[in-house]
């Protein structure tokens, strides 16, 4: 059985019951580092510097992305950071999957961001974390002091 898991009322949980017949393997598993510290100060998504790339091996799998970084930003800064597959924003909002704002303080935090895509691909895949500025006129550095950020991706057996 497959599908999503519903409450009493059956409103969906997000979560998705185990898939039968075999599905669920990891298939393979790809992953990049960084560590060059770099300012974004631009209002549209730029590069992180940390993007992998993938080939699924069949159009039923799922590929799952795991991402911690580090970032430095100035009080009073409001940045997001979002998934793209190749040259697509995979965020189902406005503001990011991952958005941060600090009225009082400069900050230095660690983050952790993960998705579960459904490329329906064969061809190589890439992946890639952005941000972006909210408010222009602030900082905003990825791996700060040159902190190890990384990115991977894990192919899962969709059938």
């Amino acid at each position: 059985m497959s599908g999503k898991i519903t409450d009493n009322l059956g409103r969906s949980s997000g979560l998705v019951k185990a898939l039968s017949g075999g599905g669920g393997k990891i298939l393979q598993v790809v992953g990049s580092t960084d560590n060059t510290e770099t300012n974004h100060n631009s209002t549209s998504y730029t590069a992180s510097g940390l993007d992998v790339d993938i080939t699924p091996s069949a159009s039923t799998s799922l590929i799952y992305i795991v991402v911690t970084f580090n970032v430095y930003f100035e009080d009073g800064y409001i940045w997001s950071a979002s998934f793209f597959r190749d040259e697509t924003d995979l965020d189902p909002g406005s503001l990011g999957m991952h958005n941060i704002n600090t009225q009082t303080k400069d900050m230095n935090t660690g983050c952790a961001l993960n998705w579960l895509d459904s490329p329906s691909s064969t061809s190589e895949i890439t992946y890639s974390l952005r941000v972006k500025a909210e408010t222009s006129g602030k900082r905003l550095d990825t791996c700060p002091g040159n902190a190890l950020n990384t990115i991977i991706a894990f192919e899962i057996d969709g059938s």
